[in-house]
């Protein structure tokens, strides 16, 4: 009997101690519409979770089991946790097990997706409603880019997301100075809130919000890249001088290179910072597509201006752009990337252009001008030449067989000549009198778009030379 009181005490105390489980508990959680990147034995996406009475959201290092997941949605859920005996290092000591699903609702949040590819132009800061659409953004998915205004300057720089957060970083933008100090001011205050920041983006409707702390600190409008905004009218170009500022992320400064666009000829002409250029565009809703480019063949001794000019004429001719014309600025995108911006000359250079011209007239009356190319035909010893009377008004000179006379006006860049008038003597060689005849038709009641470039005087008509002068002193 003893024996066997004994070997029951014994086997009581050597048995192990069977510890109670802890019993289930039912909780009501939250589940957030986006996963976050977390970090348990790896690198992974973590479900957010909160209680009914939290604040903050914290990652579940677990799955849900019952529970099937779709982003974009936030949940409201009833679940059972239990303890886990015995859990493996890497595994969660809890589980949880879904009883009900008792709220499921989309929220405005949407993937990176939703932004992409569009423009997205800004229409309030902080406070601050802004209507001028001069500051915005579009964003390159693949790259993880951003480019666009932020209201003088252009902007670039690089973003990443997570679930609802973006972040910004490497923000950057051109140091142009602008004269309108209130759009300094907001460029400024724009750059700040945007740079190494990072937001909750909400898009609802044609509406992106970035918001810190519950507050809506930017807000932007979708802005339809068909070319139906008021800004992106390419009608607003015509019969002004467009100046090169910007090329290639290569900011220009007395570039020499500029366009002037003809809207009712579909026309361009203008420098390339040595040679005049010339062709042929068509714009349709927010598309431009230029022809060939054509240009004059001087040499400048400035070998940068002539590689800045091929560059341009490389880039320019024979290719489609997407346009935004934003007040005083043009900007031509290619492949969602801006290449090239060109700004309106600003008219205070009126008067230095009036000077100029003058100058320039008073140039041109000095020389005897004697054609070196008419239409398609380049000529030696034409025997064709002009000299201009700047006081009077009057031209006078030779046809190659005849002595020929009028009167001219020129304004801008624009020469018009009157009916010229001629002697009438017959000369015997036939090409001679054909050539004459040719050249007093082509001048007669007629106007161009001139320039002297280095030692030619060149007339064009629809973006083409028609006549080339080549310069002469003046015979005593």
């Amino acid at each position: 009997m003893l024996l066997e009181l004994a070997i029951t005490l014994a086997t009581t105390f050597m048995a192990p101690v069977q510890s109670k489980q802890p019993p289930a508990k039912t909780q009501v959680i939250y589940v957030k519409e986006s996963k976050e990147p977390c970090t348990g034995v790896a690198p992974m996406e973590c479900l957010q979770i909160k209680g009914v009475n939290d604040t903050d959201w914290s990652n579940l290092y677990t799955n849900i089991n019952g529970f099937k997941y779709t982003p974009g949605y936030r949940y409201k859920l009833r679940v059972k946790i239990t303890q886990v005996k015995n859990p493996p290092a890497d595994g969660s000591s809890l589980k949880y097990t879904l009883t009900k699903v008792l709220e499921k609702k989309k929220t405005s949040s949407a993937g990176s997706s939703a932004i992409a590819g569009k423009k997205w132009v800004l229409v309030k800061m902080d406070n601050e409603d802004i209507s001028d659409g001069a500051i915005w953004m579009e964003f390159d998915a693949g790259k993880k880019r951003i480019h666009g205004k932020s209201g003088c300057n252009n902007m670039m720089g690089a973003y990443t997301t997570s679930g609802s957060n973006i972040t910004f970083s490497k923000t950057a933008g051109t140091l142009m100075a602008c004269p309108d100090r209130d759009m300094m001011r907001r460029e400024t205050a724009f750059m700040k809130q945007l740079g190494d920041q990072t937001f909750q983006y909400t898009v609802s409707g044609q509406t992106l919000n970035l918001v810190q702390n519950g507050n809506t600190i930017l807000q932007f409008r979708l802005e339809e890249k068909d070319g139906s905004a008021s800004n992106n009218n390419w009608a607003a170009v015509g019969n002004k001088k467009w100046t090169l500022k910007m090329i290639n992320d290569g900011v220009i400064s007395n570039s020499g290179v500029w366009l002037q666009f003809d809207e009712g000829k579909k026309r361009f002409s203008g420098k390339g910072g040595c040679n005049n250029i010339s062709g042929g565009y068509t714009a349709l809703k927010n598309k431009i597509t230029f022809t060939q480019a054509m240009s004059t063949r001087m040499m400048c001794g400035d070998a940068d201006v002539m590689r800045r000019e091929s560059d341009f004429l490389k880039q320019l001719g024979g290719h489609t752009f997407t346009y935004a014309v934003n007040g005083e600025t043009v900007d031509l995108h290619e492949n969602g990337k801006l290449v090239m911006q060109f700004t309106l000359e600003s008219n205070d250079n009126d008067h230095q252009g009036n000077a100029s011209n003058n100058n320039q007239w008073a140039f041109i009356g000095s020389k005897k001008w004697n054609v070196i190319k008419l239409n398609d035909a380049t000529l030696s010893n034409s025997g064709i030449w002009l000299e201009f009377d700047t006081n009077q008004k009057r031209f006078h000179g030779k046809g190659g067989c005849n002595s020929i006379s009028g009167g001219y006006n020129a304004a801008g860049d624009e020469i018009k000549f009157t009916q010229g008038i001629s002697t009438r003597m017959a000369c015997p060689d036939a090409d001679v009198m054909r050539r004459e005849a040719e050249f007093l038709k082509l001048i007669s009641d007629n106007t161009f778009r001139y320039d002297v470039a280095d030692q030619t005087l060149n007339l064009y008509k629809d973006g083409k030379i028609v006549v080339m002068f080549g310069m002469q002193d003046k015979t005593l």
